[in-house]
């Protein structure tokens, strides 16, 4: 392949007109949090036609277009009340899809024609929340050699259990009865299965159970009836965990952390129980993720989130290919995001922390490049500030990694700070890239940190389980206290213009910071944040329990009465000295509204009463608002009070 790409520029902004005005120094709330224009752009098996979402009625929707000319754009659903949350081809002309469920986390499977006159939307699996708890159901396996079907996980039967099912796509949900008649259950779980493995035909082949603290990894052969136990375990000790089948369907590629710290990926022999060739590993990072060629049956690439994203490749013409792109767009991080089966034609996607990026159509035979669309074209990307890289010790020596995104044109001295931990927080963590919130606080003068502190996934077993066992709202915290400090000693920080803000860990962790360093923060912003942790544990949806007793090693023993009085925020509002801001969804099936309501009643008992900028609760959302107009509204009235305290 040629190192230059001929590239052709290819206007797609008569399909959906923008309006223009006059440009701004400051983009505004909407510009940040509006839905993008297009996202998720996915080819049609036989690249014939693009499907993409892009707002009607304001709620993302889906559109489809001939990919040949990008032309008769036809918008296939019409949602007014919900997004639509992901969608795959199922075939070339039907679409499975979900919808955002109203924050319930109880999701629906959808199809539609997108070929027909009078395309139907039809419900193949119904949810539902109730006493019980919230049914699901997600897709396993496309079956890409079977286009009339697709395998799907229901937990129906068992909220606990889910089972899996061949579902044809010819189908639908009978409401009345709760049931789709044509669904074939190939996999019955047993009880305690929390995660099935199949091979690249479809076949059930593994399943991995959880029992308190025990695990087992099940396997049978190609074409068995019965598992047998390959290996047992205890959950937070070293382990080998299944990625994928390689494509004869007997050997595997896992991630092991066996005699390691970090996880690497090896192949596996599961007919002998033996760890074979080491395919990768880097230092002090755990490596997973892997991209395989359907078509020519191989792994070709392994991805991992060092400071930034990289990849390693293993196939010559995939290594040659992507040099080849990431030429045409410098500074960018480019990636395959969706191909024709023939992988002919592929949707390349190039952005960066200062760009929220751009598509381009890459036909692989004729080595030419189009520009397809922007997701958010509307932003000045020089207005946009640069997420870079930090590292330090915290108090007691561990290496602690974030980024720092400093407002434009700064000179990094004396700033106001907002500290942005992440949610979670066991296994997640915080990487490089395009983040409208640090781009909106960066807009308004504001630098953002966000710090993978202990707990924190993605640095190996002991990192990890560094934050386990009681260290919520101590050595976590610590961590975060640290990293202020950080910033305030090398003289990057105003210390006297520091505010807190985060979700769900990273709304306990907000509390936890105006609660136990009350002297640290002139504000803080608790959203969908845990406050009490014991409440967090009664509350478990139910199809959390089997990680009961993990969750309990991980944070603590909620039979602990002074243990979670001790990590619990709402047990310390006595302590607070900080304007608070409080949002929550009141569906949020993870962290329940008591938690939010609770919090609030406590600040009213000592004479604190929040206004009607200072308490958002939404009726229509969870764990996270994903509606336009509630976002916005949320980050209007964030705007408001943080140009309040830190300004």
């Amino acid at each position: 392949m040629p190192a230059l790409l001929k590239l052709f520029i290819i206007s797609f902004l008569f399909l959906f007109p923008l309006t223009t005005s006059a440009q701004v120094t400051q983009p505004s709330v909407e510009d940040f949090f509006k839905n993008p224009t297009f996202s998720s752009l996915q080819l049609s098996p036989d690249g014939k036609y693009l499907a993409v979402l892009s707002p009607i009625n304001d709620r993302k929707n889906i559109v489809i277009l001939e990919t040949e000319g990008l032309k008769n754009a036809k918008p296939v659903t019409k949602f007014d009340e919900q997004d639509i949350s992901g969608f795959t081809w199922a075939n070339d002309n039907e679409i499975v899809f979900t919808l955002d469920s109203d924050g319930n986390e109880a999701f629906s499977l959808y199809k539609i024609n997108v070929h027909a006159k009078k395309g139907k939307v039809v419900e193949l699996i119904g949810s539902k929340v109730g006493a019980s708890g919230i049914r699901s159901a997600a897709i396993v396996h496309m079956l890409p050699n079977d286009p009339d079907h697709i395998i799907v996980q229901y937990n129906g039967r068992n909220i606990k259990a889910p089972d899996l099912y061949k579902l044809p796509l010819n189908s639908r949900w009978d409401r009345k009865r709760d049931r789709n008649y044509k669904m074939e259950l190939i996999a019955k779980n047993p009880g305690d299965y929390q995660v099935w493995l199949l091979d690249h035909d479809g076949e059930v082949r593994g399943a991995m159970s959880i029992d308190g603290l025990q695990g087992k990894f099940y396997y049978k052969a190609k074409g068995k009836k019965e598992f047998s136990i390959l290996r047992e375990y205890e959950v937070t000790s070293e382990n080998i965990q299944p990625l994928a089948f390689d494509f004869d369907n007997k050997s595997l590629f896992v991630a092991s952390n066996i005699g390691r710290d970090t996880y690497a990926v090896y192949k596996y022999d599961p007919d002998n129980n033996k760890l074979g060739e080491l395919v990768l590993s880097v230092p002090e990072i755990d490596v997973s993720s892997l991209g395989f060629s359907i078509k020519r049956k191989k792994l070709i690439a392994i991805s991992y989130i060092n400071e930034y994203p990289e990849v390693t490749y293993f196939d010559e013409e995939t290594a040659h290919m992507m040099a080849s792109l990431e030429k045409a767009f410098v500074n960018k991080k480019v990636s395959i995001t969706s191909q024709s089966k023939d992988e002919k034609l592929n949707i390349v996607y190039a952005g960066s922390d200062t760009d929220p990026g751009q598509y381009y159509l890459f036909d692989k035979v004729k080595n030419t490049l189009k520009s397809l669309v922007a997701p958010m074209p509307w932003l000045d990307t020089t207005l946009l500030s640069e997420m870079k890289p930090i590292k330090f010790q915290s108090r007691d020596g561990l290496t602690l990694r974030g980024y720092l995104t400093l407002p434009k044109n700064s000179d990094g001295k004396k700033v106001p700070l907002i500290v942005n931990p992440h949610g979670g927080p066991f296994g997640i963590r915080d990487s490089w890239g395009f983040n409208p919130e640090a781009q909106f606080f960066a807009s308004r003068g504001y630098a953002t940190v966000q710090v993978n502190f202990r707990g924190s996934g993605g640095y190996g077993r002991k990192f990890e389980q560094a934050g386990y066992g009681g260290k919520w709202g101590a050595e976590m915290q610590n961590d975060i206290t640290d990293t202020v400090k950080h910033l305030i000693n090398n003289g990057t920080v105003d210390p006297e213009k520091v505010c807190i803000y985060g979700a769900s860990y990273g709304g306990y962790a907000t509390m936890a910071g105006l609660t136990f360093t009350p002297e640290l923060y002139k504000c803080g912003i608790n959203y969908v944040g845990v406050t009490d942790i014991e409440l967090l544990f009664d509350s478990l949806p139910k199809h959390w329990e089997p990680q009961r007793e993990v969750m309990k090693k991980q944070i603590g023993d909620p039979e602990d009465k002074e243990l979670m009085k001790r990590m619990s925020p709402l047990h310390h509002v006595d302590k607070i000295v900080a304007p608070v801001m409080i949002v929550q969804g009141a569906k949020d099936p993870r962290v329940v509204k008591k938690h939010a309501t609770k919090l609030r009643e406590a600040l009213k008992d000592r004479g604190i009463e929040l206004s009607d900028d200072e308490w958002i609760m939404k009726e229509n959302e969870g764990h996270g608002f994903a509606k336009q107009e509630n976002k916005i509204e949320l980050y209007t009235k964030m705007e408001k009070f943080l140009a309040k305290y830190l300004q």
